[in-house]
């Protein structure tokens, strides 16, 4: 099997496609009154851009001339005023990057540039973030241009993602004026500017926040956080979204009608700028006409070869015999292309923004920008809300005088007032359980406080709650091969006195393979939370919502915090139902972590017959005032009977500090039954211990004999150096080994589970294409060069095209060339480096394929942007004997070997990247290097979610510095069913 690699060249000039202009609001003649959006549903705030026929402003609008419903009920307005030019508002514009390829980069500095020259010098603000994992911050609110310039710069100058080092020291110097009032600089912040750095920093930790919360991209999570935190800033509030078009799954979409109902709330407009180089609006139109002509008869009928997976043509019809259409060709499913919107396009409008895209003409839909925020109107109203149902209520506002032209807000979402007004949509059904006077219990799930005891930010502890799949219904999809689950949680801990001093939510939205279902009733959904809390007593709260069958379970707990003793310690034991890599930035906010590993714990205290492990985490506290090396020991027990006293190792500390502590029992050998593991801290005379019961399925056999205690005796030097110590199970001869596991081991796999991992993954890959449905999108390619090697990457060309997948085949049909229409083919094209990478499975394939021997090594556990889920790195290697890429400079071609990386999702075991490297290459070849990326995430395509490319790389080394690099995205991806009606030539 055999991948053809080269590099397109084609010339492209950007085009940006006019805005779609909606409203963002000022208030009118309150000259010395900055307005103020409400945060409640007590009463609702409407910003209104009313233009007359001639679409000019409208200054003198009554409450007579429109009409506004609300869920569908007329409603009466207690307030309309117009907000202009001439008062004294603040004008807040924050500018947030998303992840941006090198050309989006360069067009989103240019675009931002062109924002500043056009904004009033007077009264308009800016801040700058970017996304990178979680919401990075540059510079806060500031009218000096040069500064924010330079923010904009820092923000956008990885091509590939954020620095951290850039956004490092304005974080820092955030922290400090949030925290102290004193900048870097030792100066002292003024009231409002620490005001403003506070609700800064609430974003930056909303939003990780809501990543962990929310399984969503790191990109809406900013979003909603940004939405959310500035609710109390008063003044016109701007975000502008600066992305690059990446295709979005079913849950991602649903989250942005959350984004919209939490920024109508906070007065906040968003506009979404698309910095790809095709015009978005333009290819819409392209995609109607073409998707239903000629085009797609051509390229089904002759589709061009496109790599290893799409080599086979189909054979073209006889002369004579078809016409070049149809009377119907390739009938749209659900989502008919000339009626579709990009889902971003509809947040800004739902929000009364814009969406901008990066065309040479900005100055019409910037202007409109500016015009907006100067002047609107905004009307009140008290809602008709009968219950708090968290449910999304439609606002209309429909024009009752001739000629007029009225844009508004979608809409909000029904959430009660006061405190609850931070509660997502979701919350809402959840939070009316703990009000009945019976909790329901159609979903059976556990919940639990487990105490960790003093820790440096305090007395922590950690909420778990556990939910069986085999409680939740799952949905099929056999197309994709995968199934998938939706599951909401919220939890509350209240004081003594019943206020409620701590609430946590998760929505968790799931996919997973179908081949790994029939092993998975035994799976899990855990949210686990922390939390800080003086000693006392307590009241938990958790409730359970499955969002396909609406089956729901509540519960109500007592517990206790206990006061801090004198002398050694330990925390609560949690038997481990998994660990799993941390994202760096929770680093420093988990508990229950384990060197770079979270620990998931188990609560049902069901360990499956025949594990070969099962592992206990705690920490350990050592009494601060003693010089004297504790000493730890684990005591295993079955039905009340001692089995096992081993020590364990722990290592000598200094000072008060607490340690981290896994411990795992091999329990292969152990029978069925009841056991409880017991831990015991000793230090000066003191001790302390904790214990946990579990219990091993399967036929119980005869209790086991205590032991003789002989492996109680081992001296001192045993605790402190062994990191495996074993024992004798005294006349039943089972043999119980524990292990003291390092840190930096705990998620590596055995040879056993990688062969698995990779037998599983080779199923996904050889199967990848049988999955997929019939579908079109479009594939636009931004080429660059860095001439030097040193980054400074200029942009050369573009090219958009329209790609179909049918029957597992690939084909495209060039839609633009430069920013202008096109019909050329890309042999047609001035191509140097014509591109054939197959990434719809000819790749991955390539890489799966038993022919290919390839030979795979674990690197890394890995989590996903979102942090929903984790990914295990293995590296892999071809020999050039057994499959080869093939590279062609001119009349030269190459087959060599490759090497790379592939991240494979743990719960789909689907690709999410691969990488590639050509090994091999020749002096005396034109090419020094030669490399590939492609991304896939799941995408939302008529309702359901599919595994598929988004992003996708190649880049070629010329010389010894020269670096050409193609940045593919795949956008708009459309379902479509073929019914083809075709007319015999006479």
């Amino acid at each position: 099997m055999k991948l053809s690699l080269v590099l397109l060249a084609v010339v492209l000039f950007f085009r940006f496609g006019q805005a779609q202009t909606a409203p963002t609001a000022t208030n009118p003649s309150t000259k010395n009154q900055a307005p103020t959006i409400v945060t409640n549903v007590d009463e609702v705030t409407l910003d209104l851009v009313v233009h007359n026929k001639k679409n000019k402003p409208l200054l003198d609008l009554k409450p007579d001339d429109i009409t506004v419903t609300d869920n569908g009920s007329a409603v009466k307005l207690s307030d309309l005023r117009l907000v202009n030019g001439q008062s004294d508002t603040e004008h807040l514009l924050t500018l947030l990057f998303d992840r941006l390829e090198p050309s989006a980069s360069t067009n989103a500095r240019a675009i931002a540039a062109k924002l500043l020259k056009m904004v009033p010098s007077n009264g308009f603000s800016f801040s700058v973030l970017s996304v990178g994992g979680r919401l990075r911050f540059f510079h806060g609110f500031t009218s000096d241009r040069v500064v924010v310039e330079r923010a904009i710069v820092a923000a956008t100058q990885k091509g590939e993602g954020i620095s951290d080092d850039a956004a490092a020291l304005p974080e820092k110097d955030l922290v400090a004026a949030a925290q102290t009032g004193i900048d870097s600089s030792g100066a002292r912040v003024g009231t409002k500017e620490r005001s403003t750095a506070r609700m800064m920093l609430a974003s930056l930790q909303e939003s990780q926040r809501i990543v962990k919360d929310q399984h969503c991209p790191s990109s809406l999570a900013g979003l909603l956080a940004l939405a959310r935190t500035q609710s109390q800033v008063k003044g016109r509030k701007v975000v502008i979204f600066f992305e690059q078009g990446s295709p979005l799954d079913s849950n991602a979409k649903d989250m942005l009608h959350t984004i919209a109902g939490a920024a109508n709330r906070s007065g906040v407009s968003i506009y979404t700028v698309d910095t790809n180089a095709v015009d978005e609006q333009a290819s819409q139109g392209l995609l109607a006409t073409m998707a239903i002509g000629s085009a797609m008869a051509t390229s089904r009928m002759n589709p061009t070869p496109t790599g290893a997976a799409t080599r086979t043509a189909i054979p073209s019809p006889p002369p004579g015999s078809l016409t070049a259409g149809s009377d119907s060709m390739n009938r749209l499913e659900t989502e008919g292309l000339a009626g579709y919107k990009n889902p971003l396009a509809e947040l800004a409008a739902n929000t009364g923004g814009a969406y901008i895209v990066a065309t040479d003409n900005l100055k019409k839909p910037l202007q409109q920008l500016i015009d907006d925020m100067t002047t609107y109107y905004e009307a009140s109203y008290v809602p008709p809300v009968q219950d708090y149902d968290g449910k999304f209520r439609p606002v209309a506002v429909r024009p009752m005088r001739t000629g007029l032209r009225v844009r508004s807000r979608a809409g909000y979402f029904a959430l009660p007032p006061g405190p609850g007004s931070g509660m997502r949509p979701f919350e809402a059904p959840l939070m009316k359980l703990f009000a009945d006077s019976q909790l329901p219990t159609d979903i059976k799930f556990h919940a639990a406080v487990l105490r960790l005891g003093e820790l440096p930010d305090g007395n922590e502890n950690v909420l778990v709650v556990e939910v069986p799949i085999s409680e939740l219904e799952t949905r099929d999809d056999p197309n994709s091969n995968l199934y998938s689950l939706h599951v909401s949680i919220v939890a509350q801990i209240k004081n003594k006195s019943g206020e409620i001093i701590e609430h946590f939510s998760e929505d968790i939205p799931k996919h997973a393979s179908l081949d790994s279902k029939q092993t998975a009733g035994s799976d899990v959904i855990t949210m686990q939370r922390n939390f800080l809390a003086d000693p006392g007593e307590y009241v938990v709260e958790a409730a359970v919502l499955d969002r396909f069958s609406e089956k729901a379970g509540a519960q109500r707990a007592a517990f206790e915090i206990p006061n801090e003793t004198a002398g050694p310690s330990l925390s609560d034991m949690a038997i481990v139902q998994r660990t799993e890599p941390l994202p760096t930035e929770m680093n420093s906010t988990e508990a229950f972590r384990y060197g770079s590993s979270r620990v998931v714990p188990s609560l049902s205290g069901q360990v499956a017959r025949g594990a070969k492990n099962i592992s206990f985490f705690f920490v350990v506290h050592p009494d601060p005032s003693s010089t004297e090396q504790p000493r730890l020991e684990m005591e295993v027990r079955k039905s009340n009977e001692q089995i096992a006293l081993l020590p364990l190792q722990l290592r000598k500390t200094s000072g008060p500090a607490s340690i981290p502590y896994l411990a795992s029992i091999h329990s292969a050998s152990l029978s069925s039954g009841d056991y409880e593991v017991i831990e015991r801290l000793t230090q000066s005379g003191k001790a302390a211990e904790h214990g946990v019961a579990f219990r091993i399925g399967g036929p119980e056999l005869a209790s086991a004999m205590p032991s003789n205690g002989g492996s109680s005796a081992r001296d001192d030097t045993d605790v402190v150096s062994r990191t495996q110590i074993s024992a004798t199970d005294g006349p039943s001869g089972r043999h119980i080994t524990i292990t003291s596991l390092p840190a930096d081991a705990v998620s590596a796999p055995s040879a056993e589970q990688l062969e698995a991992i990779v037998a599983a993954a080779r199923k996904r890959a050889l199967d990848y294409t049988s999955t997929l449905p019939n579908f079109i999108c479009v594939e636009v390619t931004n080429r660059s060069v860095d001439q030097s090697g040193n980054g400074n990457w200029k942009h050369r060309d573009s090219l958009a095209e329209l790609l179909m997948y049918h029957d597992n085949q690939e084909s495209r049909t060039t839609l633009e060339v430069n920013g202008k229409r096109s019909s050329l083919k890309r042999a047609e094209l001035n191509s140097t480096w014509p591109i054939s990478v197959g990434e719809f499975g000819a790749l991955i394939k390539l890489v799966f394929a038993p022919s290919s021997k390839a030979v795979f090594e674990w690197k890394q556990a890995a989590t996903l942007s979102d942090g929903s889920e984790t990914v295990q790195v293995l590296s892999y290697r071809v020999a050039q004997e057994n499959a080869t890429i093939d590279l062609s400079s001119g009349n030269n071609t190459l087959g060599v070997g490759f090497h790379g990386l592939v991240y494979l999702d743990s719960a789909t075991s689907g690709i999410r990247r691969i990488t590639l490297e050509a090994d091999g290459l020749p002096r005396t070849f034109p090419m020094h290097a030669a490399a590939m990326t492609v991304d896939y995430d799941f995408v939302g395509i008529s309702a359901r979610d599919y595994l598929l490319p988004v992003h996708s790389t190649v880049s070629l080394q010329r010389g010894r510095k020269q670096i050409e690099l193609n940045e593919i995205a795949f956008r708009n991806y459309r379902r479509f069913g073929s019914r083809t009606k075709l007319k015999l030539v006479q």
